[in-house]
């Protein structure tokens, strides 16, 4: 390879790194189908600067400015979450043509070279040659450009996934299958030679390769400069649920650093049109296949002489479709059909394949950030992942883990929240009551506990953190064996365990944002209610069958199971009709509790001594758990209305999500969102 005075001068001035540090943003568009296969007439449409959702079409756009690892993130999540906000009803058709096509679909990809590579190499070289930076940038973008028109023919390649247009009536078997019909159905293109100056593409603006910039008119890049290259004629990857792959973005970025440092060729035409490779029979040897190759080859030694991450796996891909035309797309398209009447049955089985996989998907995020992250997307706030692991965002620029908590909290208060005990003494320092409690270091400490707490009703939970569902209410003074058998077991997860005295009562949960109540729950133990002739196992699995979220999934474990023989009940019991049968005493997350919210009903001399205790603790975002006996008799401090028993930096949002009595999903996320706007 030869490089011309561009590359050299990067070698020269040590800017090589910069060739691997492309930003890339990555639009989107699918049909949107309802169950029966035909095209959706969605009743709420949704527009900002992520997502269009409009009858029948979803445009998908990631953030801007994203490396090649980021943006595959960002794509999934955007997918993932907009799925299952489409639920169960919609399905996304994979394909780039469809038989309900009203608009473009498939994948447009903006590529961006790093800021400062042009900069550097202005001052260090180019500024001497009195050309403007802002010309300087635009011809280096339209060079770059000229190399993907010469060798364009690669992609529908490569990466043509579409081998029919699907029209109404018509037979799959009476059409010859191509590589990618959307490619040849895009708009016309330009050659490579029309491409001298940037004023010769400005009429083409509809070029399935292209430049651009944010403004508001083409030819404002004339004189403000370039933003970006545009690939708007790449298919969808039906094989895969967000529609782009690594592949794709690596192969981009590569040939961008190739084109940007090498001379360009002297051939005066293409390698070949592309829409003649487009329109082959997927199956048959391309007449790209010599050049085609030559050129991969170049691309490889490139790659590996300027260390670009993760290369040698693409460069593998990519060699193995030149040489096995079998495992092109479209190839393995028509192949993987196998069973299914013709090759639109086999769309229609990926979107149903892709929606219900999205439906059940567990990602790397807890349940509050993925609510919030959602509620950004779908609303358009600026979001940024900073770290899925430990559910850190950041919303408008503003810091915020697990969906809720931001630095508006204590950092020394909240590190106390987690040992139960301290923060109890804390608050009864200030006149908060709180129940009776024994702290366990090690399970030997039980036997000097036993005498003090064997007449007495005990729940058994973690001393540190959140409570567990090995968590156990004893609602009557329990034997000794059973007390030790349920502290062994909270040992098994926790470091320190806590004997709590059980007050009477209903315990609530309090959740504040920026200081403020906005949800009060009354949190009701895993229960089922007899029809009077279905056993207890049946109303176990139906109730399941209705839960809306995945903590209303009621569970038989070892607690569960002595729960049902203190009341003298097996699963082949039948329940009198209207009577409730509790499977535990303990409302503990996850276990199949319930939530009733009780906000407007709650006399508010609660909700000031609730604000009270959250001010005391520095609480400004979390959630505050406490018994109260009547929540409708005014508060008294004296008489000991309010008991306290637990504060939380990252309570669960889908407690106060899905309540009793409330069919849909309440938008807590929403209040949580509307506050960075």
């Amino acid at each position: 390879m030869n490089f011309d005075e561009i590359g050299t001068q990067v070698i020269a001035s040590e800017l090589t790194e910069a060739l691997s540090a492309c930003s890339f943003q990555i639009e989107r568009t699918w049909q949107i189908l309802e169950r029966k296969q035909q095209l959706a007439q969605i009743k709420r449409p949704l527009k900002n600067q992520y997502l269009e959702l409009k009858s029948g079409v979803l445009r998908l756009t990631t953030k801007k400015g994203l490396d090649l690892a980021n943006a595959l993130t960002d794509m999934k999540l955007q997918e993932s979450i907009v799925r299952q906000y489409l639920g169960s009803n919609y399905r996304l058709w994979p394909f780039s043509q469809g038989k309900f096509a009203s608009e473009r679909l498939g994948s447009k990809i903006r590529v961006a070279l790093p800021e400062k590579l042009f900069s550097e190499l202005y001052v260090a070289r180019f500024s001497k040659s009195k050309i403007s930076y802002v010309k300087f940038r635009n011809q280096v973008y339209l060079k770059i450009l000229r190399g993907f028109y010469k060798n364009q023919a690669l992609f529908p390649y490569l990466f043509g996934a579409t081998p029919y247009t699907w029209q109404i009536d018509i037979n799959e078997k009476q059409l010859t299958p191509k590589r990618s019909v959307a490619w040849l159905k895009q708009a016309s293109t330009i050659s490579s030679s029309e491409l001298n100056e940037l004023k010769d593409l400005l009429s083409f603006d509809q070029a399935l390769f292209d430049l651009g910039g944010d403004y508001a008119k083409r030819d404002e890049m004339l004189a403000k400069g370039i933003h970006y290259l545009e690939f708007k004629g790449l298919d969808l990857d039906p094989f895969v649920a967000h529609g782009v792959t690594k592949h794709q973005l690596r192969l981009l970025e590569v040939m961008v650093g190739y084109f940007l440092m090498t001379e360009e060729t002297e051939r005066p035409v293409e390698m070949v049109e592309a829409e003649k490779i487009a329109a082959e029979n997927p199956f048959a040897k391309t007449a790209i296949f010599v050049k085609g190759h030559s050129f991969l080859k170049e691309l490889d030694r490139f790659a590996k002489k300027f260390g670009y991450a993760d290369w040698q796996g693409t460069f593998a891909l990519l060699e193995k479709r030149l040489k096995e035309v079998e495992t092109t797309p479209s190839a393995q398209l028509l192949r993987a059909q196998g069973t299914h009447e013709d090759l639109k049955e086999y769309g229609f089985f990926l979107a149903e394949k892709y929606q219900t996989a999205a439906l059940l998907k567990q990602d790397g995020f807890d349940a509050n950030t993925r609510s919030v992250l959602a509620e950004a997307l779908l609303t358009g706030l600026d979001y940024q992942v900073i770290s899925a692991d430990q559910g850190l965002i950041s919303l408008n620029g503003n810091l915020v883990k697990a969906g809720l908590q931001t630095d508006k909290n204590s950092a020394l208060m909240t590190e106390m929240w987690q040992q139960k005990e301290l923060t109890k003494s804390f608050l009864q320092s200030h006149g908060v009551a709180s129940a009776k409690a024994w702290l366990l270091q090690d399970k030997q400490a039980l036997v000097k506990v036993w005498p003090k707490v064997k007449d007495k009703a005990v729940v058994v939970k973690n001393a540190l953190g959140s409570s567990s569902p090995a968590t156990q209410l004893f609602r009557l003074p329990p034997k000794e064996k059973a007390l030790k058998q349920a502290v062994l077991a909270q040992f098994k997860t926790s470091e320190q365990v806590m004997i709590e005295q059980v007050v009477a009562g209903s315990v609530y949960r309090a959740l504040f944002v920026d200081g403020q109540v906005v949800s009060l729950i009354e949190r009701i133990p895993a229960n089922v209610v007899g029809d009077g002739r279905t056993p207890l196992k049946e109303l176990i699995m139906k109730k399941n069958a209705r839960a809306r979220a995945k903590f209303e999934e009621l569970t038989l474990g070892e607690i569960e199971r002595q729960t049902l023989s203190a009341q003298g009940l097996k699963l082949d019991s039948v329940i009198a009709r209207g009577i409730q049968v509790l499977l535990r005493y303990d409302a503990t997350y996850a276990t199949g509790s319930q939530s009733y919210e009780v906000l407007d009903e709650i006399d508010p001399s609660y909700v000031t001594e609730l604000k009270r205790i959250a001010q005391l603790l520095k609480l400004a975002d979390g959630a505050l758990d406490v018994v109260i006996p009547n929540i409708y008799q005014p508060f008294e401090a004296e008489a000991e209305q309010l008991i306290f028993l637990n504060a939380h930096a990252t309570p669960t949002l889908a407690l106060h999500e899905y309540v009793l009595l409330e069919p849909e999903k309440r938008p807590l996320a929403k209040k949580l969102v509307e506050r960075f706007k």
